[in-house]
């Protein structure tokens, strides 16, 4: 007979998620992700396995809770331009604040870990598609409500927009300034024009 788990799931997801967001996944030893997850080794590896096992778990609580917030207008059913719009102006209010120096944790992870587990880059993958589908919605609600222009249609628009917010995060590890970010977020949205 298995004994129920002892641990709240979710705060230990979350803890592991911080610290992967903060350290990156190689950085983060067992004993500091055990310490951050509040779990014995013996929990840890009855509930989780392994260590990619909990980034996975990561990558997907930090999709769910929009990245930290910045997403979430982009998520609602009815997003149009104005919730790319607050995706932008909240992208670059995280960049230029003091969590905008661990980037995001998905592109984080795309250029740690990516190209030697497939596993890991399916997670990720499956991540910045969800990102780059609701640009794309956005933009096709936009267009069908006239506050987008047709030139392009909505996925390539949806995927430029999604390859610049993504750049935003990598921008704001040079600490550029807010006026930077805010300056290349602008140009980006001009696209919607």
């Amino acid at each position: 007979m298995t004994r129920a788990r002892e641990f709240d799931e979710e705060a230990s997801v979350e803890g592991a998620m911080r610290l992967f967001w903060q350290k990156g996944f190689d950085a983060a030893p067992l004993p500091e992700l055990l310490d951050a997850m509040q779990l014995s080794r013996g929990s840890f590896y009855n509930a989780f396995g392994a260590k990619k096992s909990v980034l996975i778990e990561a990558i997907q609580r930090y999709m769910d809770g929009g990245m930290d917030g910045v997403l979430l207008p982009l998520f609602r059913p009815e997003a149009g331009r104005k919730e790319i719009e607050q995706a932008f102006a909240r992208m670059v209010a995280h960049t230029a604040g003091p969590k905008g120096r661990h980037g995001c944790l998905v592109n984080n992870c795309m250029t740690e870990v990516a190209d030697r587990d497939p596993l890991l880059r399916r997670a990720l993958v499956v991540a910045r598609a969800r990102v780059e589908d609701g640009f794309a919605r956005a933009v096709e609600r936009g267009q069908a409500d006239g506050t987008i222009a047709r030139r392009d249609d909505p996925r390539s628009i949806g995927r430029f927009l999604m390859n610049n917010f993504s750049g935003l995060n990598v921008a704001s590890k040079g600490r550029p300034g807010r006026v930077v970010l805010a300056d290349i977020a602008r140009v980006t949205l001009k696209i919607l024009d």
